[in-house]
Protein backbone atom coordinates (compact mmCIF):
# COMPACT_ATOMS: atom_id res chain seq x y z
CA UNK A 1 0.00 0.00 0.00
CA UNK A 2 1.14 3.50 -0.73
CA UNK A 3 1.46 6.35 1.71
CA UNK A 4 -1.48 8.12 0.11
CA UNK A 5 -3.95 5.50 1.29
CA UNK A 6 -3.31 6.40 4.91
CA UNK A 7 -3.63 10.19 4.59
CA UNK A 8 -6.75 12.04 5.59
CA UNK A 9 -7.97 14.31 2.72
CA UNK A 10 -10.90 15.83 4.59
CA UNK A 11 -11.16 19.64 4.50
CA UNK A 12 -13.73 21.16 6.88
CA UNK A 13 -16.23 23.77 5.61
CA UNK A 14 -15.82 27.44 6.46
CA UNK A 15 -17.49 28.33 9.73
CA UNK A 16 -18.21 31.98 8.94
CA UNK A 17 -19.58 33.12 5.56
CA UNK A 18 -17.81 36.07 3.96
CA UNK A 19 -18.84 39.36 5.55
CA UNK A 20 -19.10 41.33 2.31
CA UNK A 21 -19.70 40.62 -1.38
CA UNK A 22 -16.80 41.38 -3.66
CA UNK A 23 -17.65 42.62 -7.15
CA UNK A 24 -15.27 40.88 -9.45
CA UNK A 25 -15.88 42.76 -12.69
CA UNK A 26 -17.04 46.31 -13.14
CA UNK A 27 -19.90 46.76 -15.59
CA UNK A 28 -18.63 48.28 -18.79
CA UNK A 29 -20.32 49.93 -21.71
CA UNK A 30 -20.54 48.05 -24.96
CA UNK A 31 -18.98 49.65 -28.04
CA UNK A 32 -21.14 51.39 -30.60
CA UNK A 33 -22.48 49.36 -33.51
CA UNK A 34 -20.35 49.81 -36.64
CA UNK A 35 -21.62 52.26 -39.21
CA UNK A 36 -20.62 52.83 -42.80
CA UNK A 37 -18.54 55.96 -43.11
CA UNK A 38 -17.77 57.36 -46.54
CA UNK A 39 -14.17 58.44 -46.79
CA UNK A 40 -13.72 61.00 -48.23
CA UNK A 41 -17.09 62.54 -47.57
CA UNK A 42 -18.66 62.49 -51.02
CA UNK A 43 -22.14 62.28 -52.43
CA UNK A 44 -23.67 59.98 -54.98
CA UNK A 45 -22.73 62.25 -57.88
CA UNK A 46 -19.06 62.19 -56.92
CA UNK A 47 -19.08 58.41 -56.63
CA UNK A 48 -20.86 58.08 -59.99
CA UNK A 49 -18.28 60.35 -61.66
CA UNK A 50 -15.47 58.34 -60.06
CA UNK A 51 -17.00 55.10 -61.33
CA UNK A 52 -17.26 56.54 -64.84
CA UNK A 53 -13.67 57.79 -64.79
CA UNK A 54 -12.37 54.43 -63.56
CA UNK A 55 -14.50 52.19 -65.78
CA UNK A 56 -14.73 54.02 -69.13
CA UNK A 57 -11.07 53.54 -70.16
CA UNK A 58 -11.11 49.86 -69.20
CA UNK A 59 -14.39 49.21 -71.01
CA UNK A 60 -13.24 51.22 -74.03
CA UNK A 61 -10.08 49.15 -74.35
CA UNK A 62 -12.10 45.94 -73.99
CA UNK A 63 -14.41 47.13 -76.79
CA UNK A 64 -11.47 47.92 -79.06
CA UNK A 65 -9.87 44.55 -78.36
CA UNK A 66 -13.15 42.78 -79.14
CA UNK A 67 -13.41 44.70 -82.44
CA UNK A 68 -9.78 43.90 -83.33
CA UNK A 69 -10.29 40.22 -82.55
CA UNK A 70 -13.32 40.24 -84.84
CA UNK A 71 -11.44 41.99 -87.65
CA UNK A 72 -8.27 39.92 -87.41
CA UNK A 73 -9.72 36.60 -86.28
CA UNK A 74 -12.81 36.35 -88.46
CA UNK A 75 -11.91 38.76 -91.27
CA UNK A 76 -14.77 41.14 -90.41
CA UNK A 77 -14.55 44.41 -92.41
CA UNK A 78 -13.48 47.53 -90.49
CA UNK A 79 -16.58 49.58 -91.28
CA UNK A 80 -19.32 47.02 -90.68
CA UNK A 81 -22.19 46.52 -88.32
CA UNK A 82 -20.60 43.36 -86.89
CA UNK A 83 -17.45 45.28 -85.89
CA UNK A 84 -19.58 47.93 -84.22
CA UNK A 85 -21.59 45.28 -82.37
CA UNK A 86 -18.41 43.51 -81.21
CA UNK A 87 -16.98 46.77 -79.87
CA UNK A 88 -20.24 47.69 -78.17
CA UNK A 89 -20.62 44.16 -76.74
CA UNK A 90 -17.10 44.16 -75.28
CA UNK A 91 -17.62 47.63 -73.80
CA UNK A 92 -21.01 46.73 -72.32
CA UNK A 93 -19.87 43.42 -70.85
CA UNK A 94 -16.89 44.96 -69.04
CA UNK A 95 -18.98 47.93 -67.87
CA UNK A 96 -21.72 45.61 -66.52
CA UNK A 97 -19.22 43.44 -64.61
CA UNK A 98 -17.58 46.56 -63.14
CA UNK A 99 -20.97 48.03 -62.18
CA UNK A 100 -22.09 44.86 -60.38
CA UNK A 101 -18.76 44.60 -58.53
CA UNK A 102 -18.82 48.30 -57.62
CA UNK A 103 -22.40 48.10 -56.38
CA UNK A 104 -21.76 45.05 -54.20
CA UNK A 105 -18.52 46.42 -52.72
CA UNK A 106 -19.70 49.98 -52.07
CA UNK A 107 -21.13 50.99 -48.65
CA UNK A 108 -24.65 50.92 -50.08
CA UNK A 109 -24.08 47.44 -51.48
CA UNK A 110 -22.81 46.05 -48.19
CA UNK A 111 -25.75 47.59 -46.35
CA UNK A 112 -28.13 46.04 -48.90
CA UNK A 113 -26.41 42.64 -48.56
CA UNK A 114 -26.64 42.85 -44.76
CA UNK A 115 -30.35 43.72 -44.90
CA UNK A 116 -31.09 41.04 -47.50
CA UNK A 117 -29.31 38.32 -45.50
CA UNK A 118 -30.95 39.44 -42.25
CA UNK A 119 -34.41 39.22 -43.84
CA UNK A 120 -33.54 35.79 -45.24
CA UNK A 121 -32.47 34.64 -41.78
CA UNK A 122 -35.68 35.98 -40.21
CA UNK A 123 -37.80 34.32 -42.91
CA UNK A 124 -36.14 30.95 -42.26
CA UNK A 125 -36.68 31.37 -38.52
CA UNK A 126 -40.34 32.26 -39.12
CA UNK A 127 -40.87 29.18 -41.31
CA UNK A 128 -39.36 26.96 -38.60
CA UNK A 129 -41.54 28.57 -35.94
CA UNK A 130 -44.71 28.11 -38.00
CA UNK A 131 -43.77 24.50 -38.67
CA UNK A 132 -43.45 23.87 -34.92
CA UNK A 133 -46.73 25.63 -34.16
CA UNK A 134 -48.63 23.43 -36.60
CA UNK A 135 -47.23 20.13 -35.25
Amino acid sequence: MSKRDYQNNYVPALKDPPSHIVEVEIARELPQAPTTVLMPHAGYEDRAKGFGLATAPLAGVAGLVAALVGMLGWQVPFASLVTLLLALGGFSLVWLIAYVAHTLISPDGTTFAHTFLAWRYLRAEQKERFKRYHE
